[in-house]
């Protein structure tokens, strides 16, 4: 998945955070969404929870050399893992 999220937003990122303004941290944000859903089949609502909490803890100096990396780190993969999860379960609907 790591592969088909770069490749339309390491172009879009380098681009983004070369202004830092909020609106090309959203456009990216954006973008990062578009690609979960697209590239990586997962529910917009889950793929929205992810970017948010994802990038919510980031300057825009961490998300750029993220987004240049080729691959994810062991510490990006198990993040994304906690974060794809937690966002599942909080969204899943209620039984109760």
């Amino acid at each position: 998945m790591r592969r088909l999220l770069v490749v339309l937003l390491a172009v879009t990122a380098v681009v983004s955070f070369a202004g830092c303004s909020e609106s090309s941290r959203g456009s990216a944000q954006e973008e990062f969404v578009r690609q979960m859903i697209d590239e990586g089949g997962l529910d917009p609502a889950v793929a929205e929870c992810i970017a948010d909490r994802f990038f919510e803890l980031r300057t825009d100096q961490d998300l750029q050399e993220f987004f240049e990396r080729e691959e994810l780190t062991d510490a990006e993969s198990a993040e994304f893992r906690a974060i794809g999860a937690a966002c599942a379960e909080e969204l899943a609907p209620s039984t109760s």
